[in-house]
């Protein structure tokens, strides 16, 4: 299990997630998308869900934990995930259809791949290097299990800006050559995902088109 420090403005660790923060993780994720801490509905991880993650793959469900003796679990980052052999070759599936549900019933233990479920962190603690360690954690999770590597869909949540100019395939082929910056696409390929294609209809996120781009991590150790 993982207990590591890291050191931003504040004092805080990047742990595995345990029952006493989720609730402050389904918080997080709420917060992170602009909802109300208590919103509903279903698409939202609720603390129940939180928990499912953790009985199926405890290693694979991270937090990032500011502590302060008033608040010595407050949770302001999230990265949840999964194992998989639904290879990023294979047709790509949407959200919901790859979790199986919220509890990740799709995820399947000696999977050869991690699949990126959520990532979150409170809009007040962003640019602080939070998520750098997010990912710099299930980075070293593929490494430690001897994964193929890891994926996701990179939602296109810059394209709000470009719709009135071109569809959301267009623009996402534009992030995937660099011809367009996308606050989350580009940041991810810059931090060594390649770009495999435009997914249309993935998840309900109007701010993307509903869109993301398949990204692919792979592990330069396996094999």
């Amino acid at each position: 299990m993982l207990d590591k420090p890291i050191r931003v403005v504040y004092d805080m660790v990047i742990t595995n997630t345990r029952p006493e923060h989720t609730k402050g993780a389904s918080e997080t994720i709420k917060l992170a998308f602009g909802l109300p801490a208590d919103y509903q509905d279903d698409d939202c991880f609720t603390p129940q869900n939180l928990l499912e993650h953790q009985k199926r793959f405890p290693e694979g469900q991270f937090v990032a934990v500011m502590r302060t003796p008033d608040r010595p679990d407050y949770v302001v980052g999230v990265a949840a995930t999964m194992r998989t052999n639904y290879a990023p070759t294979a047709r790509p599936r949407t959200w919901k259809n790859m979790l199986g549900s919220l509890n990740v019933e799709q995820h399947t233990p000696g999977g050869k791949w991690l699949y990126g479920v959520e990532m979150a962190v409170r809009p007040e603690f962003r640019r602080y290097g939070i998520g750098s360690a997010l990912y710099e954690a299930r980075f070293d999770l593929v490494r430690r299990l001897g994964l193929r590597g890891w994926y996701a869909v990179g939602m296109l949540m810059g394209y709000t800006a470009h719709a009135h100019q071109m569809s959301v395939r267009d623009y996402g082929e534009k992030v995937m050559r660099r011809e367009i910056f996308d606050p989350t696409v580009t940041m991810q390929m810059n931090r060594g995902f390649r770009p495999v294609q435009v997914v249309e209809d993935y998840i309900a996120e109007p701010d993307a088109g509903n869109a993301g781009v398949l990204i692919v991590w792979d592990n330069p150790d396996f094999g």
